[in-house]
């Protein structure tokens, strides 16, 4: 694999350069407001309040919209994997915090539940249409994952965190449809849809990060 080989993946970019794909760099700027407004909230509660990991999920939406940055300025293979794994980890910590602190499973019961995670995205990757869902696949399992958290909180009675991760969903949904339907509409929107992607994750980072830290849970 030549990690300099170009990438053209989305609707804004019509040729190689840095700024060929000025609108889904610069949405990238929704990560970091969401991320500094997170540890910005966290300033205000004491150290010992703090969930655990709350300040680590804060960092790591920052480094989302870096990396997002970075992909979308030089669109190769290196900064692929710099915009992909610190989604990726994101995910990975959230959902074991989530697991461990809100849900209160203990090591195993954790470990069960992120095997089935795995389990679940593995078959929405196969069983989907890649090129119908212009990559969106590979987050299928993480849309279905929210609505299950949503779905906790709702049988906790915590209504708060309901409605943040409910809505978070639901706004991962629209954020889904604009990233599939972003190579269909070149022809008469050239800028594209992928922006939205951007700006609305910003948002539903913002909404599970803040529920999370906010749920009543054990340290």
């Amino acid at each position: 694999m030549d990690l300099f080989e170009p990438i053209d993946q989305y609707c804004e970019r019509t040729a190689p350069g840095l700024l060929e794909e000025p609108l889904n760099l610069f949405t990238n700027l929704s990560f970091v407001i969401a991320g500094l407004l997170i540890l910005k909230s966290l300033k205000k509660i004491k150290p010992e309040d703090i969930k655990p990991g709350s300040l680590l999920l804060g960092r790591l939406i920052i480094v989302i919209g870096c990396g997002s940055a970075l992909f979308h300025s030089f669109a190769n293979f290196w900064s692929m994997w710099a915009d992909v794994v610190p989604i990726g980890i994101f995910v990975l910590a959230y959902l074991w915090l989530f697991l461990r602190h809100d849900a209160r499973l203990g090591v195993n019961s954790s470990l069960l539940v992120f095997g089935g995670f795995f389990t679940l995205s593995f078959f929405c990757t196969q069983l989907a249409d890649g090129i119908a869902a212009n990559g969106g696949e590979a987050y299928f399992g993480t849309w279905i994952t929210l609505f299950g958290i949503a779905c906790f909180y709702a049988g906790r009675r915590q209504a708060h965190e309901f409605y943040a991760v409910g809505s978070a969903a639901l706004i991962f949904s629209a954020a889904l449809f604009f990233r599939t339907i972003d190579m269909r509409i070149c022809s008469t929107w050239p800028v594209g849809t992928h922006l939205m992607w951007h700006v609305l994750n910003g948002v539903v980072l913002f909404l599970v990060t803040r529920a999370y830290a906010k749920a009543p849970g054990r340290s």
